[in-house]
């Protein structure tokens, strides 16, 4: 009896040690493998899978992360250190903006809008005191434009130094028409063409501005002959958006300064701001106020050049592509 007790005790020891050794020592079974791999496969038909050891794990994530890939979820509780697991889909390598979007379009706001412009001296500011208010209007504008066009150039210099890229760029174009002091013996026409185009920071634009036109003057109480012929002016332009859609609208300033071909006629000069609305997806209107000088070169007695400042109030309408 003994004997039979020792060899069921024996048999049921070797048994269990048996299904210990079986159940830590023989992997998983393969086919469950084969078929996750299957289904992986399935959903990701392009990625490529890779197998790794556990202890790799960490030292695998560093290097795809280098390499761009994006975090799918987190690494098994049980690693060393839990650092994110990176799934085997890559994503291009963006240049930092800042526009506080990633998804914001390396070409930014590539519309551009055609406008028609039209300006007029509607208080007649020939006389002193509409003058010399006038020069002070040109003067403040002009010197607030110029400074910090100045600044937002540095910025976008050193932004591009550093990596960052501009938001977008912008451009607009237009057909001019303005007059000041519209009377039979002082008055001064320039019909032409303007086109404006610049960059975006944010929700600013800047650039340059430059028109070419046919002008028609006449200031014969300044001994002056009538004049007509072509100008150009050039300047820089700074505008903020008022509003995110798709048509935003504009707080805008505009500085421009030139020469007409004739040798008697000195600078011409114009310094404005205004606000331009963008009405429904693609029309604009805006208005703007300003003032513009007339440098006339006179060689009577001891006066060798006049300044004359005008006021000028437009309005500007247009459709944006």
């Amino acid at each position: 009896m003994r004997k039979t007790q020792r060899c069921l005790r024996n048999s049921m020891a070797y048994a269990l040690c048996y299904l210990l050794c079986w159940t830590s020592v023989v992997p998983a079974r393969a086919d469950s493998v084969v078929q996750d791999e299957a289904a992986i496969r399935a959903s990701y038909p392009n990625a490529r899978i890779i197998h790794v050891e556990q202890e790799n794990y960490l030292q695998l994530a560093e290097s795809l992360q280098q390499q761009g890939y994006r975090i799918a979820n987190k690494l098994p509780a049980d690693s060393s250190r839990p650092l994110p697991a990176i799934e085997a889909e890559q994503y291009p390598r963006v240049a930092a903006n800042d526009c506080g979007e990633r998804n914001q379009p390396a070409a930014g706001d590539e519309s551009i809008r055609v406008m028609a412009d039209f300006s007029n001296d509607m208080l007649h500011s020939g006389g002193n005191g509409n003058r010399d208010a006038a020069a002070v209007v040109f003067v403040i504008i002009g010197t607030v434009l110029i400074v910090v066009w100045a600044l937002y150039v540095f910025k976008y210099l050193y932004d591009v130094a550093a990596g960052f890229k501009p938001c977008g760029k912008w451009s607009e174009f237009a057909v001019i028409s303005s007059a000041i002091s519209s009377t039979n013996t002082r008055y001064a026409r320039f019909k032409g063409v303007r086109y404006m185009a610049g960059f975006r920071d944010g929700s600013t634009e800047f650039g340059i501005s430059t028109e070419l036109g046919q002008s028609d003057i006449l200031l014969s109480d300044l001994g002056a002959a009538e004049m007509r012929g072509t100008y150009w002016l050039l300047g820089p332009v700074l505008r903020w958006r008022l509003s995110r859609n798709i048509n935003p609208s504009y707080f805008q300033m505009n500085f421009l300064a030139g020469a007409t071909e004739f040798s008697a006629m000195g600078t011409i000069a114009q310094a404005s701001l205004g606000v331009q609305f963008g009405i429904g997806d693609s029309w604009k209107l805006g208005f703007n106020w300003g003032a513009m000088n007339i440098n006339l070169k006179n060689n009577r007695g001891i006066i060798s050049e006049q300044d004359n400042y005008y006021y000028m109030f437009g309005v500007n309408m247009g459709y944006q592509f």
